[in-house]
């Protein structure tokens, strides 16, 4: 059967990734630019159309026909008109954008939905999930976003708000996130928040700590490689993360009953040892009827997921039409 191709974008806060995949999942051309997400709502948009255009170019050039155009944002999306109707803190003013009309001009298809539920959809049809009908997918980096597999197929909710596992609430008048509420998971086990608690376990101990020499420049890879070393400030930061993160997904686990969670992001990219102590957490505190069968693993597709995942809805949503 011939391959069908469609152009596939996640919008980032930092970076905007884009490509030309087709509904086997094989990428044709990848392409990447910088975010200029402090600069306004007009900036943004004339760079996800001036990415569109060359990779229209590159089609062209190729004789490979685009059926339509995907793309995931940040934020909730609504679906049938794709129209962010609550963007993300990290993109300002993004809030009512039409991401269907930015493309209107190129007269092709345009499909939108949230970047974490295409990064969900993406992990199930070509990368960890693959084989798998109920799965929970999440990103850990700056935020925590998520979707969620059911049955095969992306679950949206109602008003397509469903799958915002970063928001999970585990301590009631806990920390106050930067969605308004407090208590979220995010506030507790996003990158930053296990950056400020490796800072703050670095003020209240003694000068043995390895991390202390890297303090004004802690990253999760540093508190890893710190832990091999058996650091005393490294494993009880990670631990505080393991025990956050199970709190948050063994209650999701608990609703949901998946057979997989698949973690991508910052946070596995820089070290992913810490995913068999998470099953294990998860699995202590979820009932066991619901973890018999439950694996933990790590995201395949990296950081590709979100255009993979764009340009797949695409062709899936067409061809169901």
């Amino acid at each position: 059967m011939k391959e069908c191709f469609a152009i596939g974008i996640d919008l980032g806060a930092s970076q905007i990734k884009s490509g030309i995949v087709s509904d086997r999942g094989k990428i044709r051309f990848k392409q990447a630019c910088p975010t200029p997400a402090n600069s306004g709502r007009a900036k943004i948009v004339s760079s996800l159309q001036k990415a569109v255009s060359q990779l229209i170019e590159f089609s062209r050039s190729h004789r490979i026909e685009i059926k339509g155009i995907g793309i995931g944002s940040p934020g909730t999306v609504e679906l049938k008109s794709g129209k962010v109707v609550g963007a993300s803190p990290n993109l300002p003013g993004w809030t009512g954008v039409g991401l269907k009309s930015i493309f209107r001009k190129f007269k092709l298809p345009v499909l939108a939905d949230n970047d974490t539920n295409l990064m969900a959809l993406a992990e199930s049809r070509v990368g960890s999930a693959r084989g798998y009908k109920n799965a929970l997918c999440l990103t850990i980096g700056t935020g925590i976003g998520g979707g969620v597999i059911l049955n095969g197929e992306l679950y949206h909710g109602l008003n397509s708000s469903a799958g915002e596992l970063g928001h999970t609430c585990i301590c009631f008048e806990g920390k106050a996130c930067r969605c308004g509420s407090s208590g979220c998971l995010e506030a507790y086990a996003s990158v930053p928040a296990m950056l400020e608690a490796a800072h703050s376990a670095l003020a209240n101990t003694d000068n043995t700590s390895q991390l202390r020499e890297c303090q004004n420049h802690l990253t999760p890879l540093l508190i890893f490689q710190a832990a091999r070393s058996k650091d005393r400030v490294a494993l009880q930061v990670i631990e505080k993360e393991i025990e956050y993160l199970s709190a948050g997904l063994a209650s999701v686990v608990n609703l949901l009953n998946p057979e997989v969670i698949v973690i991508g992001g910052g946070l596995v990219e820089a070290d992913s040892s810490f995913l068999p102590g998470l099953e294990k957490r998860i699995k202590q505190k979820a009932f066991p009827s619901a973890t018999g069968k439950l694996k933990v693993v790590k995201a395949k597709l990296g950081n590709q997921a979100g255009f993979i995942g764009a340009a797949r809805y695409c062709l899936e949503s067409l061809n169901e039409n």
